[in-house]
């Protein structure tokens, strides 16, 4: 296998700059041809044919791009990948929430390329002329647009996969949850789809928020990547492939030397190589990169997390006391409509309209049994969250409605009790419905509110350090205009502050 790759066609991969491409699964794309090398001593080629899966887990913590340079061996620079490896949901705008990542990795290697002896130690002594006259001629932005950031010393030889998920998170996220949710979705690799627990993925939506946005990419090069989306394409139409190892068994068979892609490089900065013929061109090559990548890598910048969802028993004691005593009223004046009507059904009168009365006492039984359930589950279930009790009453109080408009009898007076208890019914269940949504606002607005006192002692900060930056360069008579306007408004949010922290520590108090 050695033999056979030792072509300038696929071992010549290691004679290229790399630029930065979010298109591609390792982040890189080949860039200009900078190495003329003899490749029967100057490389190492070794064949080392494996299959690897992993899952990559990224959040605020350790993002992608940190993995990514990590993995390459760039770790300062990691901020070259913030673009490529984003963290962002929505690419073409900011997001306030923190986001996490997870990438699910397929690799299949045939080769390993290592430069050797003076290749390694002095790669000057083995660039092109062509790189001469770049580094010579060219702009800082040009060498990066047309020769590169970034030069190999190893790489491997093969296929990547890579289906990458991004996804809003709540403060109670973590890599265990996270990956148990994907994996329930996209099998135990994250590379296969179960059909039916993939829906919710499918609408942009996490399975377990449907109020957290999630963005997905699949990035795949070498060999027959086609063979990747024969996993779990429908229910009718099933796959000859019962999960993602099957298929990179497969996809390893259609990989060979006229396919190979390069991945997992070990890298180093091209300004390193630039400085062996121009320091001050390698100087300004590195600042403009590392100034271009900070700004990059400052476009997400999360500044909460998204609201948890809230659980009924997480309610305040005076939403839960309002439910409860709602549910015990109900249940009270239906136990007494129940009454009424068997008292009617117990009497001379049951000849006359029984079907009334009957009806009557279904609709108010039905209702006392429902409120003793909903007490049930505000005062027992820790698990459920306001939003699924909301969902639960809203279809109970569709049944209502619908029952509430029955029409039975002469001139409907079969159902005329009976609509009149299930609107009682459909109201009492709409005065929870109305509580719970206040309490989701509630909730929403809490977190925005602890986001703009932030906000605000950040703007505080840097009204300082511009006052510390410019008040000497000001004339001085706008000097003392200026500083006696800021004494006004420093006083006037001292007192405003004053005022509210007071409050905040009465209602620690009570």
């Amino acid at each position: 296998m050695t033999d056979s790759i030792t072509n300038e066609s696929v071992v010549c991969a290691i004679c290229y700059a790399y630029k930065v491409d979010s298109y591609s699964p390792t982040y890189l794309t080949r860039g200009d041809k900078i190495f003329t090398i003899d490749v029967t001593k100057d490389i190492s080629i070794s064949s080392n044919e494996t299959i690897d899966m992993k899952l990559q887990y990224s959040d605020t913590n350790h993002t992608a791009a940190q993995w990514a340079a990590g993995n390459m061996k760039v770790e300062a620079q990691y901020r070259a990948f913030s673009g490529a490896a984003s963290m962002a949901v929505e690419t073409t705008e900011n997001s306030k929430y923190h986001t996490v990542r997870v990438d699910a990795i397929g690799m299949c290697t045939k080769n390993c390329l290592t430069s050797r002896g003076i290749f390694r130690t002095h790669p000057q002594d083995f660039v092109t002329e062509d790189f001469k006259v770049a580094v010579k001629e060219l702009t800082v932005e040009e060498l990066e647009n047309k020769v590169g950031v970034f030069y190999a010393i190893k790489l491997q030889l093969g296929g990547m996969v890579k289906r990458s998920f991004v996804m809003e998170a709540t403060e109670e996220d973590n890599e265990t949850k996270v990956t148990a949710e994907l994996q329930t979705a996209f099998g135990k690799e994250c590379l296969g789809a179960s059909f039916s627990a993939a829906g919710s993925f499918e609408t942009g939506r996490r399975s377990s928020n449907k109020n957290a946005k999630v963005r997905r990419e699949w990035r795949a090069q070498g060999g027959d990547i086609d063979l990747w989306f024969q996993v779990g394409k429908n229910e009718e139409d099933k796959s000859a492939f019962s999960s993602a190892m099957e298929i990179a068994r497969e996809w390893a068979k259609t990989i060979d030397n006229t396919n190979v892609y390069p991945f997992d490089f070990e890298l180093r900065p091209l300004w390193e190589l630039i400085a062996e013929f121009d320091e001050k061109k390698a100087g300004e090559f590195r600042n403009y990169l590392e100034e271009k990548w900070e700004k990059e890598g400052s476009r997400h910048v999360p500044t909460m997390f998204l609201p948890t969802k809230l659980r009924v028993e997480q309610l305040p004691d005076a939403s839960k006391t309002f439910l409860l005593n709602t549910c015990r009223v109900h249940k009270t004046a239906m136990v007494e409509e129940a009454a009424t009507a068997q008292s009617y059904l117990d009497s001379v009168m049951y000849l006359v309209d029984r079907k009334c009365y009957k009806k009557w006492r279904k609709a108010a039984e039905s209702g006392k049994e429902e409120a003793t359930e909903i007490r049930d589950i505000v005062s027992r279930d820790d698990d459920i969250t306001v939003e699924e009790l909301i969902e639960q009453l809203e279809t109970r109080a569709d049944h209502r409605f619908s029952q509430s408009q029955r029409y039975l009898g002469l001139w409907g007076n079969d159902s005329k009790e009976s609509n009149r208890i299930e609107n009682l019914n459909k109201a009492f269940l709409d005065k929870l419905i109305k509580r719970l949504n206040g309490d989701l606002i509630c909730q929403v607005s809490v977190e925005e509110w602890h986001v703009d006192l932030e906000e605000c002692e950040k703007q505080v900060t840097e009204a300082v350090e511009w006052f510390d930056e410019n008040i000497s360069c000001m004339q001085s008579e706008d000097r003392l205009k200026n500083i006696v306007k800021a004494i006004g408004q420093v006083k006037s949010m001292q007192e405003s502050l004053t005022g509210f922290l007071e409050r905040l520590q009465s209602e620690v108090e009570k």
